[in-house]
């Protein structure tokens, strides 16, 4: 029998003034818009690793309690979950310049975003908690 492995990222929706926190790629997706989010190491709890991402890509502080879980998404290589986070402390920067050309509070009509993200968060604002392609 055959198994597939597939990675498991945590994906982050900030939210502030009707605008979405957004980091521009310079490696993957290069040049486009997409939410923070990181890996989940082997033997890493989820929650641990969002907390662990948000401050090395964003340099910012949370704890479990701030963050609310909302969606469960498969792709091909990922499961990716998708997290609120309700409150933060710092201010949100670009940690990884060799991967983020720019951070930024976006609304979702802005040309750069990635089509797919824009399709997400549509999806989360509809309150559906699980999307497969």
């Amino acid at each position: 029998m055959t198994y597939c492995t597939k990675k498991i990222s945590a994906v982050f929706v900030l939210e502030q003034n009707g605008k979405f926190l957004f980091l521009k790629r310079t490696d993957i997706f290069n040049g486009y818009y997409l939410l923070p989010g990181g890996h989940v190491d082997e033997g890493e709890r989820v929650i641990d690793a969002a907390i662990r991402e948000l401050k090395e890509e964003l340099g910012i502080t949370v704890i479990a309690q701030d963050l609310q879980f909302i969606m469960v998404k498969p792709d091909e290589k990922y499961i990716n979950f998708f997290f609120r986070v309700l409150k933060w402390q710092g201010i949100p920067h670009n940690m990884e310049p060799e991967k983020h050309a720019d951070i930024a509070w976006l609304d979702l009509s802005h040309s750069e975003i990635y089509p797919d993200v824009i399709e997400e968060l549509k999806t989360i604002q509809s309150g559906i908690c699980y999307l497969e392609k």
